[in-house]
């Protein structure tokens, strides 16, 4: 059995953007049972999407790093190469397990190998560095650099080792895999359409632009965009009360 632990870096997005984070940094240390280091991983991921400038400065990446870089599918086949056929992985919280599954499903590749991860923070209190600080541990390298977070990370892994003992894995919630980057945009359009003293159906948001990218770019079935319709229905009730319940049974 491997142990890895990984962070990750991402592209980010503007506010009311349907578009995903993207990641543009996978970083991993690989532990054996002795959790000493055998190997290490880093590597950056051209994006699908546009660039953030401010994602390029809190990460320290330049653009042309990224726009010559290898595409998420490539970078994953070589990143699973490295974990081996029996592994566990390890992350400072569980947003970036929730990303690698985004962004799988956003690139049409499979995430069944992802059925073993564990959230390092569910064992420490406060943030990555504070944890460093309260366990009297020197912090490795350049703070948001995938691989120094993970060469950090590692450090915690080691200092409670029966952290790898864990099996209360990380699963991912189905509904918030295909809603999450949606639901500042319902808001944003129920607002619009209130400030307009207008009651926005669910047939016209499905068929704004915005929407119909996010279906595309995440690649929704028809089962995933009922969940989307849920969301809808349960924040339009929040808005609009009785008078979109009316709207809708007349």
């Amino acid at each position: 059995m491997n142990y890895v632990v990984i962070d990750l870096e991402f592209n980010g997005r503007k506010h009311y953007d349907v578009r995903p984070m993207e990641i543009i940094e996978i970083g991993a240390v690989k532990l054996n049972e002795q959790l000493e280091i055998t190997d290490t991983f880093q590597s950056y991921i051209r994006p699908n999407f546009s660039i953030n400038r401010f994602a390029l400065q809190f990460c320290g990446i330049s653009k042309e790093t990224l726009l010559q870089s290898d595409s998420f599918d490539e970078v994953i086949g070589r990143f699973q190469q490295f974990c081996g056929e029996s592994f566990k992985l390890f992350a400072w919280g569980a947003g970036d397990f929730f990303h690698l599954f985004v962004d799988c499903k956003v690139n049409r590749l499979r995430s069944d190998w992802l059925d073993k991860l564990v959230d390092l923070t569910r064992f420490y209190e406060g943030g990555l560095q504070q944890a460093l600080v309260d366990h009297q541990l020197e912090a490795i390298g350049q703070h948001h650099s995938a691989l120094d977070d993970a060469l950090n990370a590692a450090q915690l892994v080691k200092h409670q080792p029966d952290i790898i003992q864990s099996d209360q894995y990380f699963v991912p919630d189905p509904f918030k895999l295909c809603t999450g980057g949606i639901k500042k945009r319902i808001l944003l359009s129920l607002d619009e359409a209130a400030g307009q003293n207008k009651v926005l159906s669910w047939n016209e948001f499905k068929a704004e632009p915005q929407t119909k990218l996010y279906f595309s770019v995440m690649r929704l079935t028809g089962d995933e965009i009922l969940l989307v319709e849920q969301l809808f229905v349960k924040l339009s009730n929040m808005k609009y009360g009785r008078k979109w319940k009316k709207l809708q049974t007349s």
